[in-house]
């Protein structure tokens, strides 16, 4: 296995923090697509891919028209916990944007984590001296303003719940920031349960010397934590 790249080229619109998760997401499963573990491979042995944590460290966020080149590679399992990499490097070859994630393998009807090596869901290591440190647990600030969301049917993805790119655009939603305006710099990301068609989630929200926390729960359930931070 090598490391996979793909040029993606930023529209007249700008990058939305949600287009670019949606990209990392998509680029992952193409280099799982030889090997046969891209989501609807997993489905038919019951099972799914999740999202556990991200982390995301921009030195600059891509401008409209601007080129890049992303870079993605899985690193060592640890604890049924796979690790995944990715760079995102302009045509200097400068890295502008670099993301470390957590995914897991999930049983599609009991929903509980699996051993992914019980079911031959295993990636070659790859080490390139670019990673970034793996997801740490969330920065939790006091939350002043509080509202709510219901998940529309349009934000399912093919596991029947809310697609994790979605969680930024509601984030950003309630914070009244937007990555393609205000320059994204920071994110840290927790998912600890899923939001399923028609939920209404309790949102949460505050701002400390720049880091915004955000929370969204379903009853006494959390669903997902989020530090942001801006330019």
């Amino acid at each position: 296995m090598e490391v996979y790249k793909k040029t993606y080229t930023v529209g007249p619109e700008g990058l939305s923090t949600q287009a670019l998760f949606r990209f990392l997401q998509d680029i992952a499963g193409e280099q799982c697509a030889p090997y046969h573990l891209t989501g609807p491979d997993l489905e038919k042995k019951g099972l799914m891919w999740v999202i556990i944590r991200y982390r995301l460290e921009a030195k600059r966020w891509p401008q409209p028209g601007e080129c890049f080149t992303a870079h993605t590679w899985p690193g060592r399992t640890r604890h049924g916990m796979m690790p995944r990499f990715y760079a995102l490097k302009d045509e200097a070859g400068e890295t502008l944007i670099a993301v470390s994630s957590v995914w897991a393998v999930v049983d599609r009807h009991t929903r509980a984590m699996v051993n992914n090596d019980d079911f031959g869901v295993t990636l070659e290591v790859l080490e390139t001296g670019e990673e970034i440190r793996l997801p740490a647990a969330i920065r939790r600030l006091e939350t002043a303003q509080s509202g709510s969301f219901t998940v529309p049917a349009d934000y399912l993805d093919e596991n029947g719940h809310m697609n994790n790119t979605f969680y930024y655009t509601v984030a950003e939603h309630c914070i009244g920031r937007d990555a393609r305006r205000d320059g994204l710099r920071e994110v840290m990301t927790e998912h600890t349960s899923e939001a399923l068609c028609g939920e209404e989630l309790a949102l949460h929200w505050g701002e400390q010397d720049g880091l915004w926390y955000i929370v969204g729960e379903n009853g006494t359930k959390c669903v997902f934590r989020m530090n942001l931070r801006y330019v």
